[in-house]
Parts: C-alpha cells; sequence; structure tokens
C-alpha cells in the first residue's frame, strides 16, 4: 500500500501555497490547515457577478467574465462545504437567484455556458450549445443544488424538473457522457427512496460503461474510479472496492516533482492563456488528490 510521504504532502503544500490560486489556497489552509472559510469566500467574491452568477475563469477552461451555469455550479460546490455565515448565505441565495432567472422553460433546463463565451479564451470543446445532447450536464446538477436548498429558496419548476430528470435518465440519455453521469451521482444522493430507487439499474449501467476500471492502463482523459467514490462512504463504494487500493497507489505515483497533480487534458488552442489555466487546473487537482488520500488515509502521518 502507497501513501503519500510527509515529504510528497510537504511539496503539495509548497504547491498550494505558492503557485495555487488564491481561492484554492485559502481551501487548502481551510481543510488542511487552520485557515477560516471566510478566507475562502473572500477569494470566492471575486468570481461572483452582481446578477448572482460566477464566471472570471472559476472554471478555468472558461475563461469568460460572464456568469454560466457551469461556473455557478462550482461555486455552489465550494460553498456548500463551508460553515455557516450570513455572506455564505448570501452568496448562495444570489447564484440560486442567477439560477432562476436564466431557466429556460423549452429546454427544460440551462444553457451551460452563454453565448458570450466565443468571444473568451476557452477549451475547444466549449462551445455554445455544444452539450446540448447532454440534458443531464449541467441540469441534474443545478436540480441538486435546489433540492439542498428548498427549505430557503423556493424554485417553482422544482418537482416538475425532478420528474423529468428521471425520465430522461431511463429513456433519453445513452448514458457516456462522463459529466452527466456526475452530475446524476450528485442528484442521486438527494432523491427520496422511490425516487432513488428508479433509477438505481441505470445508474449502474451508467457508472459501467463510463468509468474505465483498468487501473494503469488508461490513457488521455476519462472517469475513473476515485472521480465516482471519493471516500469509503461514497455510495458506490462497494462496487470499486476491490479496484480502489491500486487507484490509490497510482494517484500517489501520479504526483509530480513540484508537488502538484497535472491535467491530463489541453485546449489546443490559445497557448498563452492555456499556460495560466494549466496551472490554475494544478491547483484545483492537488487539492482533489488531497482530499481523496486523506479520506482513504493515504496520507504518512
Amino acid at each position: 500500500m502507497e501513501l503519500l510521504t510527509r515529504n510528497g504532502f510537504e511539496r503539495a503544500a509548497s504547491f498550494m501555497k505558492h503557485r495555487a490560486r488564491r481561492l484554492e489556497r485559502a481551501l487548502f489552509e481551510y481543510e488542511f490547515e487552520t485557515g477560516p472559510f471566510d478566507d475562502v469566500l473572500t477569494e470566492l467574491q471575486a468570481y461572483q457577478n452582481e446578477d448572482g452568477g460566477f464566471g472570471h475563469g472559476l472554471e478555468a477552461d472558461l475563461r469568460c467574465p460572464d456568469s454560466s451555469a457551469l461556473a455557478t455550479t462550482r461555486g455552489l460546490e465550494i460553498l456548500q462545504a463551508g460553515e455557516p455565515s450570513e455572506l455564505r448565505a448570501e452568496m448562495i441565495l444570489n447564484a440560486l437567484g442567477y439560477l432562476e432567472d436564466t431557466y429556460h422553460p423549452e429546454l427544460k433546463g440551462w444553457d451551460i455556458i452563454p453565448q458570450q463565451a466565443e468571444s473568451y479564451p476557452r477549451a475547444i470543446w466549449w462551445r455554445y450549445g455544444m452539450f446540448r445532447d447532454y440534458w443531464g450536464n449541467p441540469n441534474a446538477d443545478i436540480i441538486a443544488f435546489f433540492i439542498d436548498y428548498r427549505s430557503v429558496f423556493k424554485f417553482t419548476n422544482l418537482n416538475e424538473l425532478i420528474d423529468h430528470a428521471l425520465e430522461y435518465l431511463l429513456h433519453q440519455s445513452d448514458l457516456s457522457e462522463m459529466h452527466e453521469l456526475f452530475c446524476y451521482l450528485h442528484l442521486a444522493e438527494r432523491l427520496d427512496s422511490e425516487q432513488g430507487n428508479r433509477i438505481a439499474e441505470q445508474l449502474e449501467l451508467f457508472l459501467d460503461r463510463c468509468v474505465d476500471i483498468r487501473t494503469g492502463e488508461r490513457t488521455g482523459y476519462g472517469a475513473t474510479p476515485l472521480q465516482a467514490v471519493d471516500s469509503p462512504m461514497s455510495p458506490f463504494y462497494k462496487k470499486y472496492e476491490e479496484v480502489i487500493p491500486a487507484e490509490l497507489d497510482q494517484l500517489v505515483h501520479n504526483q509530480a516533482e513540484d508537488g502538484s497533480w497535472e491535467p491530463n487534458w489541453t485546449w489546443n488552442q490559445y497557448e498563452k492563456e492555456w499556460a495560466e489555466a494549466k496551472r490554475e487546473w494544478q491547483g484545483v487537482l492537488t487539492l482533489q488528490a488531497l482530499r481523496t488520500l486523506r479520506n482513504f488515509n493515504r496520507i504518512e502521518s
């Protein structure tokens, strides 16, 4: 069993403190040291627009300053993991308000990015309308957030959208797009038992089609067991229990010399901006790797 050594952790910490974005640095200090979540909120505020949505490259592959559903779900994910405060509550309500205002009834959901995103540097796959064939991304994810906060924010179409999400997964999704899978995994944890049972078999099939369990043989971009299961408490831990140890060993080995974990994709355009985005992704991915290794007790004491 491979552990991230004390030296490996210190190299990762050094990367987070000196080369990661200020936001990921604040998150690292909050989660692994004694930093306050207020510092995270201060950094995250720089990415939230007056309309309540998030933009400004919060999602590093999309440099557009305008708000997007893509960046707003990322912002809500960060906010959800923090300690309660008046500022955090305000930021969450503003983000939900943006999503309510940008809902498209004809789509039964949201555009993942705005059309103006095409005027800014971005990854080659971020073209307006690119992912409309995969309705669940980001819609299942957004529905999950509205369920989480339904006691403080009443979204009129919520029950209708939950039903549509279940029907879409059962009868329309081709179960091939990994990000749509992750959105549904987020949603599934928020469903009641009857709703969860309706899609349980389909979700298992989705996982089987998207998650590559060939540890050490994968090349390029794709879903891995540790993206579906980030701790022993994850709902699908038992499904991947046999391969998780090897996946964790591989994760330890994937640490770069500078202490970071690097993206295994590239933009194939805007090379100057990609260099900056790549470094930002290193901060995001290093934080994710440290969280996963911590959750599985794979960091040397």
